[in-house]
């Protein structure tokens, strides 16, 4: 039988949501290769060791002044660079003991197309006559990043076989039957005449829980302008049948082992309640076959789909927290942004959550387009006098999204940019300085709600109106330095 290692690749950055690693995109990869015969290994290696601490890589160097040594506590933003899972010359010794005869590489996100490279590299130099072909969202988004990598042990080659844009469902053969001569396959321009099918795949144990999260749709008929889910998978809304929902959820279960009483499902479909009615037979069902299980959808819900009397159901059918996506507040700046919402429906609903007792995190984005930095406080002060947790994002750009399509733009500086936790000023609306704070405030925000612990910094920022954070060992309270004072002081105001 024919062998092929898939890997997802290691990751660098500040964090790293180990509970959210299931990797669909390569488990769907994996049960095409199945389904066509080849004997194949899943290595999710984000998942595999724990993280080391890194130094801070030159492109990101700008961040120093906002990185405060051994800061701790419930203000803190980021301290360290960390690298997630092994080596990537370890890596390389692990695929090369499965003696494949061909890589896939799973690349689930433009920002992390660094990292996809260094694996294919160390493995190239580990196995030279490797074939590796390299798919997902980042080589969807920007193939000619991959497509002009040169072979590091042979200058005159190109280091991938082949670079794949798009779904993988129904296209298997397509991606084993790839030539030298035609190396980059666009999915999106074919059609399949196949079903989608769920997916689901587990992470690591939460709160004792196993944890499963599942995509059940593709495709978004949306347009908002920060949104990079039509890059990969179109604009138009699929759904596998919801007959199998169900039996996607079992199987994964059974997995690793017969299905245990504690049961965590993590639903990663952002737009899953415009199939509400089958989305909540769905979790009534599975809450009958699994009397103790949990859920989540941590991508967030769109609250404009959901009614105040939706809220008790979702808690008695296991939603232990809530997430909920605000995106944008202002009417002006939803209009930028083609968005639709509805500040006074979201009040009520997070009201309503209060009522039933079911913790709501509600998300926005910081640094879009057009963004002003009253316009964040006014946001930040919305969530502040509601009850719910501020969950707060900073945008970044994928190639392709509207107002970034040139290449060379992504091409001519490092990928790293394009995390959010490098708080880049990709627009000229925000500084990376005032990110920082709004994303300060917004942690003032979540721990004035529930400041159990930590008196002293509580007492100290309510006294002195200004953000201070905590420094482990002694434990000293010192305020936060290259903060932007007219943001503070318009949110204390």
């Amino acid at each position: 039988m024919r062998k092929a290692v898939i890997a997802v690749p290691p990751v660098r950055d500040f964090y790293f949501t180990p509970n959210r690693a299931s990797a669909l995109g390569a488990r769907v990869l994996l049960r095409e290769l199945k389904e066509a015969g080849w004997d194949s290994v899943l290595m999710n290696l984000p998942l595999i060791e724990k993280s080391r601490t890194i130094s801070l890589p030159c492109e990101l160097e700008y961040l120093t002044p906002f990185l405060i040594p051994d800061e701790s506590g419930p203000l803190s933003w980021f301290t360290a660079y960390h690298h997630f899972g092994p080596s990537f010359s370890e890596t390389a010794e692990m695929i090369a003991r499965e003696n494949p005869e061909l890589l896939l590489i799973s690349s689930f996100a433009w920002a992390y197309a660094g990292e996809a490279r260094k694996l294919a590299e160390a493995a190239a130099v580990k196995m030279p006559n490797l074939r590796i072909v390299i798919g997902g969202h980042g080589p969807t988004a920007l193939p000619e990043f991959f497509l002009n990598s040169v072979h590091p042990v042979f200058p005159d080659t190109a280091l991938f076989a082949g670079v794949v844009s798009g779904e993988i469902e129904g296209y298997g053969e397509l991606i084993l039957s790839l030539k030298s001569e035609s190396r980059f396959l666009d999915l999106r321009k074919m059609k399949t005449t196949e079903e989608l099918k769920p997916i689901a795949g587990e992470s690591i144990c939460r709160a004792g829980r196993r944890s499963i999260s599942i995509m059940l749709t593709r495709g978004c008929p949306r347009n908002c302008r920060f949104c990079s889910n039509f890059i990969c998978h179109g604009r138009k809304f699929r759904s596998s049948p919801a007959k199998l929902w169900k039996s996607e959820v079992t199987r994964a279960a059974k997995e690793s082992g017969e299905p245990s009483d504690k049961l965590h499902l993590n639903i990663e479909d952002d737009n899953i309640l415009f199939l509400k009615n089958d989305f909540f037979s769905f979790l009534e069902t599975l809450r009958t076959l699994y009397p103790d299980i949990s859920f989540s959808a941590e991508n967030g819900l769109d609250y404009m789909l959901l009614d105040e009397e939706d809220i008790p159901r979702l808690k008695d059918w296991g939603f232990t927290h809530l997430n909920l996506s605000l995106a944008v507040l202002s009417e002006e700046s939803r209009g930028k942004e083609k968005r639709e919402g509805n500040p006074e429906k979201l009040e009520g609903l997070i009201h309503r959550c209060k009522t039933v007792e079911l913790p709501v995190t509600t998300h926005f984005i910081c640094g879009l387009a057009g963004d002003s930095t009253g316009d964040i406080v006014k946001t930040l002060r919305f969530l502040d006098r509601l009850p719910t947790q501020t969950g707060i994002s900073n945008f970044y750009p994928v190639p392709g999204l509207e107002g970034f399509t040139d290449k060379e733009l992504f091409l001519k500086n490092p990928p790293k940019l394009a995390l959010g936790s490098s708080v880049f000023p990709w627009n000229t609306s925000m500084s990376s300085s005032q990110m920082i704070t709004a994303f300060r405030l917004a942690r003032w925000s979540n721990f004035r709600k529930k400041h159990e612990n930590e008196d002293k910094l509580y007492t100290r920022i309510k006294e002195t109106r200004r953000i201070h954070t905590i420094i482990r060992g002694k434990r000293t309270i010192i305020p936060v330095p290259n903060l932007d004072n007219d943001m503070v002081e318009a949110f204390f105001s």
